[in-house]
């Protein structure tokens, strides 16, 4: 499985699994939308673990939100 490429400055939905074998959120798959690609880079930390989760999929989102 390849790594979702983003460009910088866009919206996108995503789609994260934890990996984190000691989590009691281990396995399951989380999908945030709308997700901001600062410079390029996403990160999706796990809200119990804090541990960064395994990016599964990426779409960007069109139309991009609107942000005032």
């Amino acid at each position: 499985m390849s790594t979702p490429v983003f460009e910088p400055a866009l919206w996108y939905d995503v789609t994260a699994r934890d990996d984190n074998g000691a989590c009691a959120n281990a396995g399951q798959e989380f999908a945030v939308n709308p997700c901001y690609s600062n410079g390029g880079i996403v990160v999706v930390e796990c809200g119990l673990c804090r541990q960064p989760m395994t990016l599964i999929s990426a779409v960007l989102l069109d139309p991009q939100p609107e942000v005032s």
